[in-house]
Order: structure tokens, then sequence, then C-alpha cells
């Protein structure tokens, strides 16, 4: 029987073999098939699908929200508008964090343009003043 095994499979998708046998036990992967020998079987779109998951979980989707996901059908209307709103407050997280990032770019270019004007302090209690009096930092 073609396919991966569950190493082949883990190396392609970059998780350990445990990860792979704790979402096959709660469903997230379907039932690998079995070879002759009882090794599980893998095939492609298993891969496609955990590699899915991966990238969800890095994004800050639960496992709960990523079984939705994949349960996710035209079918259901609701539901995927539902799971539409996740994605959207996922999103502004995301975007939270971008506007936080470049604050702390700023305090560190500002800091390398030149030495703070009220002396050397820690880089957080710079960046608590620059947030809060932003004329100090021009």
């Amino acid at each position: 029987m073609a396919g991966y095994r569950i190493g082949e499979l883990a190396g392609g998708a970059g998780v350990g073999r445990d990860t792979i046998r704790h979402y096959e036990r709660i469903g997230l992967l379907p039932a690998a098939a079995r070879d002759g020998a009882g090794y599980r079987v893998f095939c492609e779109d298993d891969l496609v699908r955990l590699q899915f998951i991966r990238l969800v979980q890095e994004l800050g989707f639960s496992l709960e929200q990523i079984r939705q996901l994949l349960e996710a059908s035209t079918e259901n209307y609701e539901r995927v508008e539902a799971l539409l709103g996740v994605t959207r407050a996922k999103l502004d997280a995301a975007k939270g964090n971008v506007g936080r990032l470049a604050q702390i770019e700023q305090v560190l270019a500002n800091l390398s343009r030149k030495p703070a004007p009220i002396g050397p302090l820690p880089l957080w209690t710079r960046f608590r003043i620059e947030k809060a009096f932003p004329e100090a930092a021009a």
C-alpha cells in the first residue's frame, strides 16, 4: 500500500508522532489505514490536512475551533458565518499586534538615533514614556 508511515507524515508536517496520534484520537485526523504489518499508512490528503491544522494553530485557533473549520461546509451557512467571525477576531488581534510591534520599532529607532533626553533608562521605561508623551520622543 503506497502512502506515508507515521514518521514520514510527521516529518512532512513538522510535528511529532505523538501529535499525529493525538489528532487521530480526538478526530482532527481520520483514523489511518493499516498495512499488512499493522503500521498506520496515511495519504497525501492527510498530509495536507495536517499542514492546515498546524497553520491555523500557529495563527491562534484552538483545537476545537480547528475542528469546526475542518467540519465547515457550504451546507451550514450559520456555522460558516460563526467561523468567519472567529477568523475576523483573529485577524483583528493580529492587526493589534502589528500596531504594538510598530510602536516598539519606533522606540528602538528613536533610541538608535540619539540618547534619551531624560537619561539612560531601561527600554520598557522608555516605551512607557514615549507612549504617554510622544513629544518627548521627538
